[in-house]
């Protein structure tokens, strides 16, 4: 009760969430602070704010239900034999790309196990494998921007808690029309990137800005386009308001009209497995760790991906396409 409180910021968000009355979670909290003796929360016109007492011993109640839900696990796994749950988290662009297809290939092989999904970015995962809500995440980090910072740089959760498998690199591509003077490059140049207008966002616009600085370069990133995807930045490239990035993985989605070309020096996303560090894992999540590394040991994905999925179309992309993708 004392972390829903915290999360929602009042008494009613906890209740809500909880299912209880707000006077019945404002009687409990009032009888946790007569029994420690200390004050958990300042009441502000804004809510409620943990003093200094309540962060502390959230960060213990966290810990003990952590530890709580890798009881359970484990208890589960022990319970069920070969059998049990797996729940894996994974970003968009690899999810299409491969994890989906692993996916199926680990349904086929382990029928038994009762496989659930959830999408979200890097920073999101690793806050459901914190809170013991997904097992296994695919996640990404930059050399500079760590996989824990949500995208406005804030940090929402440690990496120092996980354990991670290195999968392989994801490189970035220049994207441009076709009819645009690099696009008659085979390589593109950070220096070549200085003299054009770039649309992104965080994190890799922020990556790049680091990666050009310490080449002595000063890479401008246009900060009137804001999108949540790299779909959007497309479509402003194509209209001929800039140049653009985007992640090998993501070019199964390159629109007619646009080329990609490899950028020298470029963002590159170090994509790896990550698995609660000092929890149990049960045989499933061993099990999918083990074959995410053996489908993705060639660093090719969209081979891979042509390897798993069925013969024909996925996503509106044919196998030909993606090859294509893994040859640029």
């Amino acid at each position: 009760m004392l972390r829903e409180v915290a999360q929602g910021g009042s008494f009613a968000a906890a209740a809500e969430a909880l299912c209880f009355t707000p006077s019945a979670v404002s009687q409990q909290m009032a009888t946790l602070e007569r029994g420690i003796g200390l004050t958990l929360f300042d009441r502000t016109s804004r809510g409620m704010r943990l003093t200094d007492a309540g962060a502390a011993l959230l960060a213990h109640a966290e810990a003990v239900l952590t530890r709580l839900a890798d009881a359970e696990v484990e208890l589960d796994a022990i319970g069920r034999g070969d059998s049990g749950q797996l729940r894996i988290g994974s970003f968009t662009s690899a999810t299409s790309t491969f994890v989906a297809f692993a996916m199926e290939t680990f349904r086929k092989r382990h029928p038994a196990v009762e496989l659930s999904f959830f999408d979200g970015e890097p920073y999101e995962s690793i806050a459901r494998l914190r809170a013991r809500e997904i097992d296994l995440a695919l996640i990404f980090e930059f050399d500079h921007w760590a996989a824990g910072r949500d995208y406005d740089g804030v940090a929402v959760g440690d990496e120092a808690a996980l354990e991670c498998t290195p999968l392989f690199d994801d490189p970035f591509l220049v994207v441009l029309r076709k009819d645009h003077p690099l696009a008659a490059c085979s390589r593109v140049t950070l220096d070549q990137l200085a003299c054009e207008p770039i649309l992104g966002g965080s994190p890799w616009a922020d990556e790049l800005r680091v990666i050009a600085g310490l080449a002595g370069l000063d890479i401008q990133v246009d900060p009137s386009c804001c999108a949540t995807g790299f779909e959007a930045f497309q479509v402003f490239a194509y209209a001929g308001r800039g140049l653009t990035l985007m992640p090998r993985l993501a070019l199964g989605w390159l629109r007619d009209g646009l080329v990609a070309r490899p950028l020298e020096g470029g963002p590159v996303r170090h994509v790896k497995a990550a698995m609660p560090a000092t929890s149990y894992h049960a045989a499933p999540a061993r099990a999918m760790r083990e074959l995410l590394c053996q489908v993705t040991a060639s660093g090719d994905p969209a081979a891979i991906a042509c390897a798993l999925m069925p013969s024909q179309h996925v996503s509106g992309h044919s196998d030909a396409t993606l090859t294509r993708v893994a040859a640029a």
